[in-house]
Protein backbone atom coordinates (compact mmCIF):
# COMPACT_ATOMS: atom_id res chain seq x y z
CA UNK A 1 0.00 0.00 0.00
CA UNK A 2 1.24 3.61 -0.73
CA UNK A 3 1.56 6.04 2.14
CA UNK A 4 -1.60 7.32 3.70
CA UNK A 5 -1.66 11.13 3.66
CA UNK A 6 -4.94 11.53 4.90
CA UNK A 7 -7.02 9.34 7.62
CA UNK A 8 -10.70 9.24 5.42
CA UNK A 9 -11.56 10.85 1.79
CA UNK A 10 -15.39 11.96 1.55
CA UNK A 11 -17.68 9.97 -0.60
CA UNK A 12 -17.27 10.30 -4.28
CA UNK A 13 -13.97 10.96 -3.59
CA UNK A 14 -11.62 9.35 -4.76
CA UNK A 15 -7.55 8.43 -3.05
CA UNK A 16 -5.16 8.03 -5.58
CA UNK A 17 -4.44 4.61 -6.90
CA UNK A 18 -3.06 2.37 -4.30
CA UNK A 19 -3.24 4.98 -1.33
CA UNK A 20 -5.70 3.37 1.10
CA UNK A 21 -7.23 5.62 4.33
CA UNK A 22 -7.18 3.57 7.75
CA UNK A 23 -11.03 4.60 7.82
CA UNK A 24 -14.02 4.53 5.52
CA UNK A 25 -17.80 5.77 4.84
CA UNK A 26 -20.02 2.60 4.36
CA UNK A 27 -23.65 1.51 4.63
CA UNK A 28 -23.97 -0.59 7.69
CA UNK A 29 -26.50 -2.86 9.24
CA UNK A 30 -26.53 -3.54 13.25
CA UNK A 31 -28.47 -5.89 15.65
CA UNK A 32 -30.14 -2.73 17.14
CA UNK A 33 -30.78 -1.44 13.88
CA UNK A 34 -32.81 -4.86 12.57
CA UNK A 35 -36.27 -3.83 10.49
CA UNK A 36 -37.37 -2.20 7.07
CA UNK A 37 -34.17 -1.30 5.27
CA UNK A 38 -34.72 1.74 3.94
CA UNK A 39 -33.79 2.34 8.26
CA UNK A 40 -31.72 -0.48 8.77
CA UNK A 41 -29.04 0.32 6.67
CA UNK A 42 -27.25 3.84 7.87
CA UNK A 43 -24.37 5.52 7.22
CA UNK A 44 -21.21 5.10 9.23
CA UNK A 45 -17.33 5.66 9.06
CA UNK A 46 -15.77 2.49 10.08
CA UNK A 47 -12.18 0.74 9.85
CA UNK A 48 -10.97 0.27 6.54
CA UNK A 49 -10.55 -3.64 6.13
CA UNK A 50 -7.09 -5.33 6.17
CA UNK A 51 -6.62 -8.33 3.85
CA UNK A 52 -5.25 -11.47 3.65
CA UNK A 53 -2.23 -12.82 1.41
CA UNK A 54 -4.90 -14.36 -1.00
CA UNK A 55 -7.51 -11.21 -0.65
CA UNK A 56 -7.37 -8.13 -2.81
CA UNK A 57 -9.31 -4.73 -1.83
CA UNK A 58 -11.15 -2.85 -4.07
CA UNK A 59 -12.31 0.44 -4.74
CA UNK A 60 -16.11 0.49 -5.45
CA UNK A 61 -17.01 2.41 -8.34
CA UNK A 62 -20.92 1.36 -8.26
CA UNK A 63 -22.37 -1.65 -6.39
CA UNK A 64 -25.98 -3.85 -7.40
CA UNK A 65 -28.66 -4.57 -5.18
CA UNK A 66 -30.02 -7.74 -4.38
CA UNK A 67 -32.75 -9.15 -2.12
CA UNK A 68 -30.47 -10.69 -0.15
CA UNK A 69 -29.81 -7.14 1.60
CA UNK A 70 -33.21 -7.13 2.43
CA UNK A 71 -32.75 -10.46 4.57
CA UNK A 72 -29.43 -8.32 6.25
CA UNK A 73 -31.67 -5.63 7.23
CA UNK A 74 -34.56 -7.85 8.40
CA UNK A 75 -32.10 -10.10 10.38
CA UNK A 76 -33.84 -12.86 9.17
CA UNK A 77 -34.03 -15.75 7.81
CA UNK A 78 -30.38 -15.48 9.51
CA UNK A 79 -28.73 -12.71 11.92
CA UNK A 80 -25.99 -12.02 9.64
CA UNK A 81 -24.19 -10.33 12.83
CA UNK A 82 -23.98 -13.21 14.67
CA UNK A 83 -22.64 -15.53 11.65
CA UNK A 84 -20.21 -13.00 11.26
CA UNK A 85 -19.57 -13.53 14.98
CA UNK A 86 -18.93 -17.28 14.58
CA UNK A 87 -16.39 -16.89 11.97
CA UNK A 88 -14.10 -14.62 14.21
CA UNK A 89 -15.28 -11.17 12.78
CA UNK A 90 -16.42 -9.05 16.17
CA UNK A 91 -17.14 -5.72 14.35
CA UNK A 92 -21.19 -5.78 15.43
CA UNK A 93 -21.90 -4.60 12.01
CA UNK A 94 -22.57 -5.87 8.60
CA UNK A 95 -21.60 -4.19 5.27
CA UNK A 96 -23.58 -5.42 2.70
CA UNK A 97 -23.61 -5.59 -1.16
CA UNK A 98 -23.05 -8.48 -3.12
CA UNK A 99 -22.14 -6.66 -6.66
CA UNK A 100 -19.91 -4.71 -7.63
CA UNK A 101 -17.35 -2.39 -10.09
CA UNK A 102 -14.44 -1.13 -9.05
CA UNK A 103 -10.68 0.00 -8.97
CA UNK A 104 -8.01 -2.82 -7.31
CA UNK A 105 -6.40 -0.76 -4.85
CA UNK A 106 -4.41 -3.36 -2.88
CA UNK A 107 -3.72 -6.66 -3.01
CA UNK A 108 -2.42 -10.05 -0.48
CA UNK A 109 1.32 -10.94 -0.80
CA UNK A 110 0.03 -14.32 -2.63
CA UNK A 111 -2.46 -13.02 -5.67
CA UNK A 112 -1.40 -13.19 -9.03
CA UNK A 113 -5.00 -12.53 -11.47
CA UNK A 114 -4.92 -8.72 -10.66
CA UNK A 115 -2.93 -5.73 -9.79
CA UNK A 116 -2.95 -2.42 -8.02
CA UNK A 117 -5.23 -0.25 -11.06
CA UNK A 118 -6.70 -3.08 -12.65
CA UNK A 119 -10.57 -2.16 -13.10
CA UNK A 120 -12.58 -5.19 -12.33
CA UNK A 121 -16.40 -6.68 -11.47
CA UNK A 122 -16.91 -8.71 -8.38
CA UNK A 123 -18.32 -12.06 -8.77
CA UNK A 124 -20.31 -12.84 -5.06
CA UNK A 125 -18.56 -16.85 -4.63
CA UNK A 126 -16.15 -16.18 -1.71
CA UNK A 127 -14.27 -19.40 -1.18
CA UNK A 128 -10.64 -20.54 0.04
CA UNK A 129 -9.38 -21.21 -3.37
CA UNK A 130 -6.73 -23.55 -1.50
CA UNK A 131 -9.03 -25.45 0.73
CA UNK A 132 -8.76 -29.05 0.19
CA UNK A 133 -12.31 -29.34 -0.72
CA UNK A 134 -12.07 -27.15 -2.86
CA UNK A 135 -9.28 -28.71 -4.92
CA UNK A 136 -10.78 -31.66 -4.69
CA UNK A 137 -14.37 -30.38 -6.21
CA UNK A 138 -15.07 -28.94 -9.73
CA UNK A 139 -17.64 -26.89 -7.67
CA UNK A 140 -16.64 -24.81 -5.01
CA UNK A 141 -20.42 -23.65 -4.38
CA UNK A 142 -20.39 -27.67 -2.09
CA UNK A 143 -16.93 -26.36 -0.13
CA UNK A 144 -16.84 -25.98 3.67
CA UNK A 145 -15.81 -22.17 3.21
CA UNK A 146 -17.81 -21.59 0.58
CA UNK A 147 -20.08 -17.91 1.31
CA UNK A 148 -21.98 -15.50 -0.30
CA UNK A 149 -19.93 -12.21 -0.39
CA UNK A 150 -21.61 -9.63 1.19
CA UNK A 151 -23.97 -11.84 2.74
CA UNK A 152 -22.81 -14.47 4.57
CA UNK A 153 -19.30 -12.46 4.68
CA UNK A 154 -18.91 -8.85 5.54
CA UNK A 155 -17.35 -6.02 4.07
CA UNK A 156 -19.93 -6.09 1.14
CA UNK A 157 -19.95 -3.22 -1.71
CA UNK A 158 -22.17 -1.31 -0.24
CA UNK A 159 -18.58 0.96 1.21
CA UNK A 160 -15.99 2.81 -0.09
CA UNK A 161 -13.50 -0.17 -0.47
CA UNK A 162 -14.46 -3.80 -0.38
CA UNK A 163 -12.77 -6.85 1.09
CA UNK A 164 -12.67 -10.12 -1.50
CA UNK A 165 -11.03 -12.99 -2.41
CA UNK A 166 -8.54 -12.28 -4.93
CA UNK A 167 -10.03 -15.15 -7.06
CA UNK A 168 -13.64 -12.60 -7.27
CA UNK A 169 -12.34 -10.26 -9.65
CA UNK A 170 -13.02 -10.69 -13.13
CA UNK A 171 -12.24 -8.01 -15.93
CA UNK A 172 -14.17 -4.89 -15.86
CA UNK A 173 -15.90 -4.82 -19.97
CA UNK A 174 -14.59 -1.64 -21.26
CA UNK A 175 -18.05 -0.50 -23.25
CA UNK A 176 -19.94 -0.47 -20.20
CA UNK A 177 -20.17 2.06 -17.57
CA UNK A 178 -19.07 1.67 -13.80
CA UNK A 179 -23.15 1.01 -13.19
CA UNK A 180 -24.19 -1.72 -15.81
CA UNK A 181 -21.13 -3.46 -15.32
CA UNK A 182 -22.42 -3.35 -11.26
CA UNK A 183 -25.38 -5.14 -12.19
CA UNK A 184 -25.49 -8.63 -13.49
CA UNK A 185 -23.38 -11.12 -12.09
CA UNK A 186 -24.75 -12.14 -9.19
CA UNK A 187 -28.02 -12.72 -10.66
CA UNK A 188 -26.25 -13.24 -13.80
CA UNK A 189 -24.48 -15.89 -12.55
CA UNK A 190 -27.15 -17.63 -10.78
CA UNK A 191 -29.34 -17.47 -13.66
CA UNK A 192 -26.75 -19.62 -15.96
CA UNK A 193 -26.15 -22.60 -13.43
CA UNK A 194 -30.26 -22.59 -13.67
CA UNK A 195 -30.25 -22.71 -17.06
CA UNK A 196 -27.12 -25.13 -17.89
CA UNK A 197 -26.03 -27.13 -14.99
CA UNK A 198 -29.33 -29.35 -14.22
CA UNK A 199 -28.54 -31.89 -16.92
CA UNK A 200 -30.75 -32.88 -18.68
CA UNK A 201 -33.05 -29.81 -18.11
CA UNK A 202 -30.00 -27.51 -19.95
CA UNK A 203 -31.72 -25.20 -22.60
CA UNK A 204 -31.18 -25.86 -26.05
CA UNK A 205 -31.97 -24.08 -29.15
CA UNK A 206 -35.57 -23.93 -29.67
CA UNK A 207 -36.65 -25.23 -26.13
CA UNK A 208 -39.45 -23.05 -24.60
CA UNK A 209 -38.55 -21.51 -21.19
CA UNK A 210 -41.18 -20.59 -18.96
CA UNK A 211 -39.20 -16.91 -16.85
CA UNK A 212 -41.23 -16.02 -13.87
CA UNK A 213 -40.92 -12.51 -13.51
CA UNK A 214 -39.00 -9.58 -14.77
CA UNK A 215 -36.65 -8.42 -11.85
CA UNK A 216 -32.81 -9.71 -11.52
CA UNK A 217 -33.32 -12.85 -12.01
CA UNK A 218 -36.36 -12.44 -14.92
CA UNK A 219 -34.90 -10.46 -16.71
CA UNK A 220 -31.37 -12.24 -17.07
CA UNK A 221 -32.85 -15.35 -17.58
CA UNK A 222 -34.89 -13.67 -20.50
CA UNK A 223 -31.21 -12.53 -22.05
CA UNK A 224 -29.27 -15.83 -21.28
CA UNK A 225 -32.28 -17.94 -22.55
CA UNK A 226 -31.85 -16.27 -25.88
CA UNK A 227 -28.28 -16.10 -26.00
CA UNK A 228 -28.67 -19.84 -25.73
CA UNK A 229 -31.31 -20.33 -28.48
CA UNK A 230 -34.37 -20.99 -26.04
CA UNK A 231 -37.71 -18.94 -26.44
CA UNK A 232 -38.63 -17.59 -23.55
CA UNK A 233 -41.70 -17.15 -22.11
CA UNK A 234 -42.48 -14.52 -19.21
CA UNK A 235 -44.91 -14.88 -16.54
CA UNK A 236 -45.83 -11.20 -15.26
CA UNK A 237 -48.24 -9.31 -13.30
CA UNK A 238 -49.19 -6.46 -15.58
CA UNK A 239 -49.24 -5.81 -19.32
CA UNK A 240 -46.57 -2.88 -19.05
CA UNK A 241 -44.27 -5.63 -17.53
CA UNK A 242 -45.19 -8.46 -20.50
CA UNK A 243 -43.90 -5.17 -22.98
CA UNK A 244 -40.90 -4.60 -21.19
CA UNK A 245 -40.03 -8.40 -21.33
CA UNK A 246 -40.57 -8.50 -25.09
CA UNK A 247 -38.28 -5.53 -25.33
CA UNK A 248 -35.67 -7.72 -23.63
CA UNK A 249 -36.15 -10.79 -25.52
CA UNK A 250 -39.06 -12.72 -24.42
CA UNK A 251 -40.78 -14.30 -27.11
CA UNK A 252 -44.16 -13.21 -25.38
CA UNK A 253 -46.06 -13.25 -22.10
CA UNK A 254 -48.45 -14.69 -19.88
CA UNK A 255 -50.65 -12.00 -17.24
CA UNK A 256 -50.72 -14.10 -14.01
CA UNK A 257 -53.50 -12.36 -12.88
CA UNK A 258 -55.49 -13.05 -15.87
CA UNK A 259 -55.59 -16.78 -13.78
CA UNK A 260 -56.59 -18.06 -10.75
CA UNK A 261 -54.13 -21.09 -10.28
CA UNK A 262 -51.31 -18.98 -9.53
CA UNK A 263 -50.72 -16.81 -6.16
CA UNK A 264 -48.52 -15.72 -3.58
CA UNK A 265 -46.66 -18.69 -1.18
CA UNK A 266 -47.74 -18.31 1.55
CA UNK A 267 -45.90 -16.08 3.79
CA UNK A 268 -42.37 -17.76 5.82
CA UNK A 269 -44.11 -17.22 9.02
CA UNK A 270 -47.16 -19.22 8.33
CA UNK A 271 -45.49 -22.52 9.16
CA UNK A 272 -48.32 -24.52 8.46
CA UNK A 273 -49.63 -23.26 4.82
CA UNK A 274 -46.02 -23.18 3.61
CA UNK A 275 -44.77 -26.94 5.03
Amino acid sequence: MSTVTRDLYAVGEAPPIGVVPPRMHAMTVRRETFGDPKDAFRPEVVPTPDIGPREALVYVMAAGINYNNVWAALGVPIDVIKVHAQQGDDTGFHVGGSDASGIVYAVGDEVTNVGVGDEVVIHCGAWDPEAADVKASEDPMFAASFKIWGYETNWGSFAQFTKVWAHQCMPKAKHLTWEAAAAPTLVGSTVYRMLTNWTPHTVRPNDVVLVWGTGGLGSMAIQITRALGGIPIAVVSSEEKGEYAKRLGAHGWVNRKQFNHWGMMPHWTDEAAYN
